[in-house]
């Protein structure tokens, strides 16, 4: 009897040890629900019609100003993530742009990591028939990626600012990208983000000029930048690019 107490004790301990790992890998495996975060009043939502008739929700702030800066997200993240710089950039007298990918946040269609350049490029479309005509590309990680794969595209672009980029993010090979991006371009990365670091170098190494690169200490990545003991530098070092290269 105290034989078989034993095992059903053992057997109710590995089951609840099961339940809590799944519980955690569960927990792991959805995207943090950033949607809720309330953006700043006076700024304007918008509706971005990308490849396929796809609807793309996306936030402008200081849609008064001339130049503009489209900040595309890093996954898991949605577009909320970009919301508190994008109001310094309106603070600073940019328009900027968020939105989210397909399949992310409030936009229609499944993600699809083919289809992030042609949503990126709807949202330069959708600012172009804004009357825009200077426009910046910032993206983090899979955005950042993402952001020189649409400059190489298109060769109007005033300027690329790329944190955390991966030279390759599943179909978007921005090392194969890099060298027809015609635009000033400045890499950001973590030297402790080694991933990230050994991008860096491979961007920078196959683009041509203008090109900058700002490396920092730590393990930040992407939009986590913003957040840690770098956020005030980063701020500044992306403003200064931006006004270097026909910003106000």
């Amino acid at each position: 009897m105290e034989g078989t107490s034993r095992y059903h004790r053992f057997a109710f301990a590995c089951a609840l040890l099961l339940a809590a790992l799944g519980a955690a890998c569960a927990e792991k495996a959805v995207a943090p629900d950033r949607e809720s975060i309330t953006p700043p009043p006076g700024t304007e939502n918008v509706y971005i019609v990308s490849e396929g008739d796809v609807i793309l929700n996306g936030r402008l702030f200081g849609a008064e100003h001339e130049a503009v800066v489209i900040l595309s997200h890093m996954r898991p993240n949605d577009q909320s993530a970009w919301f508190p710089f994008a109001e310094e950039l309106a603070d600073n007298g940019y328009a900027a742009l968020t939105f989210n990918f397909r399949g992310y946040g409030e936009s229609e269609g499944d993600q699809d990591f083919n289809k992030l350049d042609e949503d990126l490029s709807a949202a330069v479309r959708y600012m172009r028939d804004r009357g825009k005509r200077e426009i910046f590309l910032v993206g983090a990680s899979m955005g950042a990626t993402t952001s020189l794969v649409t400059a190489a595209e298109q060769r109007d672009i005033s300027g690329v600012v790329a944190i955390s980029a991966p030279s390759k993010f599943e179909e978007q090979d921005a090392l194969g990208a890099v060298s027809n991006v015609t635009a000033p371009k400045l890499f950001i990365a973590s030297e402790d983000d080694t991933a990230a670091l050994l991008s860096l170098e491979e961007l920078l190494d196959a683009a041509g000029q203008p090109k900058e690169s700002e490396v920092y200490t730590g393990n930040a990545h992407g939009t986590n930048f913003f957040q840690g003991e770098h956020a005030a530098a980063v701020r500044e070092r992306i403003l200064r690019f931006l006004q270097e290269h026909g910003g106000p």
